[in-house]
């Protein structure tokens, strides 16, 4: 299971050679100075945050018989394929210290042992160990982190009897042939300092993460470090994520009572149907409170949908949605649509109203790409015009969805104003169990 744009993969614990070396493997190592005279043992290692393959910085040697430690810069290191370690160094120039410069991280410290976020899988993994490309005999080069059993079992000492018996047993195991290694580009440490995850999280890319793999890391992870991690996405991924975890932990993340403004900038950049659902579950003077920081027109939209009986077409459907004129031709529609865009996320199908805003049709995006130019939206938006009422049930609402097969529905009040829309995803978000709902990414 390796992630990696490196091509040769790292040997064994015990057969070790170049261009491979174990953080386990170095551990413990013999470190020597120029004039042969040992040091002590390697007790850690650091590296800088926000690089791709990140270099060694610095070697923490503990001396024999001393719990002083020494730190070493790494540029000082003669030969790390040499055994002892040698440096180009003498121990009187070495001294003690365990400050490493801001941005680096000690990888025994931090991450041996520890979670870390896997951004190409999606969850929460356990360093077993990790392992560094000998880039040439002076420089170590972080590759990957092994989260596999075989490296736990490699590190207690008890890979050969393991590999033994499991050979006899089974010779075709996966586990003989298959390490579990992550690149470190994929790999987010679960710090808890902001500034140095926000500087990780520069080395990967989280555009590239769905918001409910997101979600799913989160619930995984500590809460301190959960709190963290939400706290370094940018605004509209935090959003996104917010609207896909549990009731409690929304509350959590929000945290309204420690940055009510950081607060209402997520719940305005939530679709309004979603920030409603989120405010309802707060306490009402938080919701209150966050509303009166919100802008008034955002602010109104969540208060209309707040005040609708559960269990209703007006309690599930969202103010987000694209009604135009039928006058425009669809050469003007298209600058419309690019504007809208940029508001609203469904875009599947658009309604064509009156200057009243009375339901009169739709129109696919099929319809509108095969129309000709000059064509206008009332004559090309389909000729039936399909609706619920907003005070019909969920269960009327999934029934009209269902029968005519549609992504999404329109919703209008008594007089036939367009006031609303419900997709499928929220119709099912509803109705399905819970098991489902994760299994489908509700």
């Amino acid at each position: 299971m390796t992630r990696s744009l490196l091509q040769r993969k790292p040997a064994n614990h015990e057969t070790e050679h170049p261009p491979f070396a174990s953080f386990f493997g170095l551990l413990g190592c013999v470190v020597a100075d120029a004039d042969g005279d040992r040091v002590g043992r390697l007790h850690d290692l650091s590296i800088a945050l926000g690089e791709r393959h990140p270099a060694v910085k610095h070697l923490v040697v503990r001396p024999d018989r001393s719990r002083v430690l020494l730190l070493v810069e790494a540029k000082q290191v003669a030969s790390w394929k040499e055994r002892p370690i040698r440096l180009s160094a003498r121990l009187s120039d070495l001294r003690p210290s365990l400050r490493v410069q801001e941005g680096e991280i000690l990888l025994r410290e931090t991450l041996l042992d520890r979670q870390v976020v896997d951004v190409s899988g999606g969850k929460v993994e356990r360093v077993n160990d990790l392992f560094f490309l000998l880039a040439d005999d002076r420089e170590l080069r972080l590759a990957y982190i092994d989260v596999g059993l075989r490296g736990l079992v490699r590190r207690l000492g008890w890979q050969r009897p393991v590999d033994t018996a499991v050979a006899l047993v089974r010779p075709g195991a996966r586990y003989l042939k298959r390490e579990q290694l992550i690149g470190w580009q994929h790999v987010i440490p679960s710090l808890t300092d902001p500034a140095g995850l926000r500087l990780a999280l520069s080395q990967t890319s989280l555009a590239k993460v769905h918001p409910a793999d997101l979600a799913e890391i989160l619930t995984d992870l500590p809460a301190d470090s959960r709190r963290t991690v939400f706290e370094a996405l940018e605004l509209d991924t935090a959003a996104r994520v917010l609207s896909e975890v549990d009731e409690d932990m929304q509350e959590e993340l929000l945290a309204p009572e420690r940055n009510p403004e950081k607060a209402a900038d997520l719940l305005e950049s939530m679709p309004p149907d979603v920030a409603a659902d989120v405010l309802e579950d707060l306490q009402p003077d938080d919701a209150e409170d966050l509303m009166s920081r919100m802008q008034p027109q955002s602010a109104q939209a969540v208060k209309t949908l707040m005040h609708h009986e559960e269990d209703t077409a007006a309690a599930l459907m969202t103010t987000e949605f694209v009604a135009l004129p039928g006058s425009l031709t669809i050469e003007e529609t298209r600058e419309a649509l690019h504007k809208a865009a940029e508001e609203v996320e469904f875009l599947h199908q658009f309604y064509v109203v009156d200057e009243n805003r009375h339901l009169l049709g739709y129109v696919t995006m099929r319809r509108y790409f095969l129309a000709q130019p000059a064509s206008r939206l009332s004559d090309i938006m389909a000729p039936w015009s399909i609706q619920v009422h907003a005070d019909d049930s969920v269960s009327e609402v999934a029934d009209v969805i269902e029968r005519y097969n549609l992504p999404a529905v329109p919703v209008v009040d008594a007089e036939g104003v367009l006031v609303g829309m419900i997709t499928v995803d929220d119709v099912l978000h509803e109705t399905l169990p819970a098991a489902w709902k994760r299994k489908l990414r509700l």
